[in-house]
């Protein structure tokens, strides 16, 4: 059985089993794909985890938005307690310079009263005493004298 070479045929390969390499491509192509499928699951994962990571997360866009907003607030408070310190030392500096303004605080504030002057109260049930803390009488009668009885 000799057979002729035929140059028209000189390149072709060799005749194999196309059963065999076909199995062989197919299994592959599908573990392929399979394997493409998996990792492809597996970057969404991911990529969502990471998602709601930068949205919800410790450093994420709703934790920046409270942030922000509490450093507005917080803005806000210092910038009325720059303004009630600038007036507490001008006050300050008032009472340190006008011994009037002194004795007008300590009228006021301290109730206290110059040696000439007399105090009045009003003892009329309607009028509110300015300083709660205070007890006035609620009748006419003068107290008792420090160390005596009341009499009844």
């Amino acid at each position: 059985m000799n057979r002729a070479v035929n140059p028209a045929h000189a390149h072709t390969q060799p005749p194999t089993q196309p059963g065999r390499l076909a199995r062989r491509f197919t299994v592959a192509t599908a573990a392929y794909a399979q394997r493409r499928r998996i990792a492809t699951v597996f970057a969404v994962v991911i990529a969502a985890l990471v998602g709601y990571h930068a949205l919800f997360g410790t450093n994420g866009v709703v934790a920046y938005r409270a942030k922000r907003n509490e450093d507005r607030l917080l803005s806000q408070q210092l910038e009325k307690m720059k303004a009630d310190n600038s007036r507490l030392k001008a006050h300050v500096e008032h009472l340190k310079n006008d011994p009037d303004a002194i004795e007008f605080e300590a009228h006021t504030r301290l109730r206290y009263t110059r040696p000439d002057q007399v105090i009045v109260l009003n003892n009329s049930p309607n009028t509110a005493s300015p300083n709660p803390n205070t007890a006035t009488p609620t009748s006419n009668t003068t107290a008792p004298a420090v160390g005596t009885k009341p009499a009844h």
